[in-house]
């Protein structure tokens, strides 16, 4: 094979795995919001007292902007950017995915 398309499949080999790993982690997120979701509704449905929604809120606040983190570094991938660019979650904070010329 010439170096070329050795390069080519290597960089999509390493885009699949990114994405891959983007995906397993976007589903271990989406199980932690259904069991934080079920506590949620578990104490909407408890009498008055100390509730443990506030921190269940956070949590999912958390775990979102990881997700959007996550989709972030799909994004540069999918784009063909450097995913050494999208690295930064911090940054990303409070955007949503989508095509970078609409943010």
């Amino acid at each position: 094979m010439s170096d070329p398309i050795a390069a080519e499949i290597a960089r999509l080999n390493s885009t699949v795995e990114t994405l891959t790993q983007g995906l397993r982690m976007m589903v271990e997120t989406q199980a932690t919001h259904t069991e934080m979701l079920q506590a949620i509704l578990e104490a909407a449905t408890e009498e008055a007292g100390e509730s443990p929604l506030p921190g269940l809120l956070t949590q999912i606040v958390e775990r979102l902007d990881e997700q959007t983190g996550i989709l972030h570094r799909i994004e540069a991938v999918a784009g063909g950017g450097p995913v050494e660019d999208a690295q930064d979650d911090e940054g990303h904070a409070g955007r949503r995915p989508g095509p970078l010329s609409q943010q």
